[in-house]
């Protein structure tokens, strides 16, 4: 093996800077492939010492906590490996095509996945597929493995579609640092769907016009796309939530629009905005007033009925932020309107300072 250490020490022994510009891009090739070429060696060795069972010898329950071990890397690194090294012995055509270099890393992993998931069809088209290898470009090999999945096993293909609708999820906060942080993982109905959407409301800014300077970030521009979008659904959502057509909610006092340094400027569920900020939403919404003393507390809302109406609702929403139940976080459109004074015992009244959000 000193041998294969003094190629790869010659081969790098070159400072990159005194490579002709000429030969810089068939470097970078020679330099993937001979990675791609020992990688696949690698999971091959990591795949005899399970068959041999030297990491029982050594101690190791797997050979994933054994290769972790011999050159330092965690276990999901040391898991692929050596799922790609049990791969390629058991589809040994298959590695020779990566052993010989015509089949990249990227490739492989592809092919590999495939594999793994329908051993007796791949066993059968493995030939058809590394020729789609060879010949298709890495995104279009992609596509082709996924319609050859789908024609193949048909049943467990609509398992697997499934399996990933059930286990998308999408997470939506507010982080303590006055962000809102959004990420998740879609199953490709529901993601085709979103991405259309998104691509749909960024087209206008994507065909303005504007100098190359100008022009802002696609990820930038998909922020305000969603912003869009969702703010049409909140003007057109049919129905009510808690009593209320869903909106965005600004508590705000006349002091703070005023001169800016009032008490109260916050949204329900992101909480402090600057009073410039509020100002900008207001331009553009639909103002309910409130009577509210200096702490920002709704005051009378002079109803007497029996249920608190919507306008109370909001007032409530402002006042107590959600449930004020004990050790309960409830946010507003959870919470129902209770009398502190039972309505039909002690003749409670439907006014601001005699309900509260349960």
């Amino acid at each position: 093996m000193s041998g294969l250490r003094s190629a790869v020490e010659d081969h790098i022994s070159v400072d990159p800077a005194d490579i002709p510009t000429d030969d810089l891009g068939s470097v970078v090739r020679e330099t993937a492939q001979m990675m791609d070429r020992l990688s696949t060696f690698l999971s091959q060795v990591g795949e005899e010492a399970r068959h041999r069972g030297e990491p029982e010898r050594d101690g190791f329950k797997s050979v994933t906590a054994w290769l972790a071990a011999q050159v330092d890397w965690d276990h999901a690194t040391a898991r692929r490996v050596s799922s790609l090294g049990r791969m390629l012995r058991q589809f040994p055509v298959t590695a020779a095509k990566a052993g010989d270099g015509s089949l990249s890393s990227a490739r492989l992993g592809v092919l590999a996945r495939a594999a793994r998931r329908f051993e007796d069809p791949y066993q059968r088209d493995e030939g058809m597929l590394l020729e789609f290898s060879r010949d298709l470009t890495l995104r279009d090999l992609h596509r082709a493995v996924d319609h050859w999945e789908n024609v193949v096993e048909a049943v467990t293909a609509e398992d697997d579609a499934v399996d990933r609708a059930n286990r998308a999820y999408l997470h939506a906060s507010p982080t303590l640092d006055g962000w809102v942080k959004i990420d998740g993982f879609l199953d490709k109905e529901r993601g085709e769907t979103i991405l259309t959407a998104l691509d749909t409301a960024m087209m206008p800014e994507a065909r303005a016009t504007g100098s190359a300077e100008e022009a802002r970030q696609p990820s930038q521009r998909r922020v305000d796309a969603l912003t869009d979008i969702c703010s049409q659904f909140l003007s057109n959502y049919p129905g009510e939530i808690g009593g209320n057509r869903p909106h965005v909610s600004l508590l705000v006092d006349a002091q703070t629009l005023r001169s800016g340094d009032g008490k109260v400027c916050e949204l329900t569920f992101t909480g402090t905005i600057t009073p410039e900020t509020a100002r900008r939403i207001l331009c553009d919404s639909v103002v309910t007033p409130r009577i509210v003393n200096t702490e920002g507390q709704p005051l009378w809302l002079e109803r007497s009925v029996r249920t608190a109406t919507p306008a109370q609702r909001r007032a409530l929403a402002a006042r107590d932020k959600g449930c004020r139940w004990n050790g309960c976080d409830r946010p507003p459109q959870w919470c129902d309107a209770h009398h502190i004074d039972s309505w039909t015992e002690w003749d409670g009244q439907t006014d601001i300072d005699k309900l509260v959000f349960y």
